[in-house]
């Protein structure tokens, strides 16, 4: 059992770091510089500029559709779309999560009428606290590739990236190390180091996010009450269908077995109007020999 006493919004927010999905997408909305300087360092690739980043950005399809909400959503010069996931708790059907935030990021960056030729580079990308596929990688880079020959590549310009901040001890560069140290919780005194407690300590300042942050904390404490509500009326209601099945199913076996001997007793009567032996009868019906006496009693005296 967990006695580990909850912390009130206030606590959490004086202990939230770059890992918290609020502070994290505050700090990078803040600071673009700082986002695109994060992108081309996890991608390893040059961005001429990025668009300002969008925090919380909510797509849906349409009406009937799962909606989404992006942590950093953002576009560069050329059209490509890079999300940003910081993810701190269970990795259940994470890779399927990342496939549909893909599909969303194609249906925004496709404009009606367009050619699929223009449609631009989508970048899905997770950093994870823990190793999300358990192959202690530091990263795990997807592309679709052809099964028959590994060295024909789809090129369909969908990339999804999960990065392993346990493993920051072995990333391929100094500045990943320093900044997934960073994000996992062990600052290591390097420039990057320092520019990232300065933003997180920064923001933390700010009044207006304080206040935002609480509100949400109340907001998701009271979304998760409400959904354990639902879940607990939702088990009582097919609890009490299955009673109500299994009561259904009780008096159905208990009214067939009434009618077969019902069907017994009166094959019984037939066959000792026939002078059958009282043995052969009830070895022939299944009922009790003491039974069988009682109806051929039954039927001398209705004679008599």
């Amino acid at each position: 059992m967990n006695n580990k006493p909850k912390l009130t919004p206030a606590q959490k927010w004086e202990r939230a770091t770059l890992a918290d999905n609020f502070i994290f997408c505050k700090v990078m909305t803040a600071n673009p510089d700082l986002c695109k300087e994060l992108l081309e360092m996890l991608l390893g690739i040059e961005i001429d500029r990025i668009e300002q980043p969008l925090a919380e950005h909510s797509l849906k399809s349409d009406y009937n559709s799962k909606g989404i909400r992006f942590d950093v959503y953002v576009k560069d010069g050329t059209g490509r779309c890079f999300d940003i996931e910081v993810q701190t708790t269970s990795r259940k059907s994470l890779a399927r999560r990342a496939r549909y935030y893909q599909g969303m990021m194609d249906i925004d960056s496709l404009e009606r009428g367009t050619d699929y030729g223009d449609l631009k580079d989508g970048y899905v990308i997770f950093l994870c606290l823990d190793d999300p596929f358990g192959w202690g990688l530091p990263v795990y880079t997807f592309s679709n590739i052809c099964k028959e020959n590994r060295e024909i590549f789809l090129n369909d310009g969908a990339h999804k990236i999960f990065y392993n901040a346990a493993k920051h001890a072995i990333m391929p560069n100094e500045t990943l190390k320093s900044f997934f140290r960073f994000l996992a919780g062990t600052a290591d005194g390097s420039a990057l180091s320092g520019r990232l407690a300065a933003m997180v300590g920064h923001a933390k300042t700010n009044a207006q996010w304080r206040q935002q942050f609480m509100t949400w904390e109340q907001e998701m404490k009271e979304q998760v009450k409400e959904r354990a509500e639902v879940l607990a009326l939702e088990l009582a209601e097919e609890r009490a269908e299955e009673m109500a099945q299994e009561r259904a199913e009780k008096m159905a076996q208990e009214r067939a077995e009434e009618l077969a001997a019902q069907k017994d007793i009166e094959t019984a009567r037939k066959l000792l109007d026939e002078a059958i032996s009282m043995e052969t009868i009830a070895r022939c019906t299944g009922l009790p020999l003491a039974q069988v006496e009682r109806l051929r009693q039954e039927a001398s005296a209705v004679e008599a």
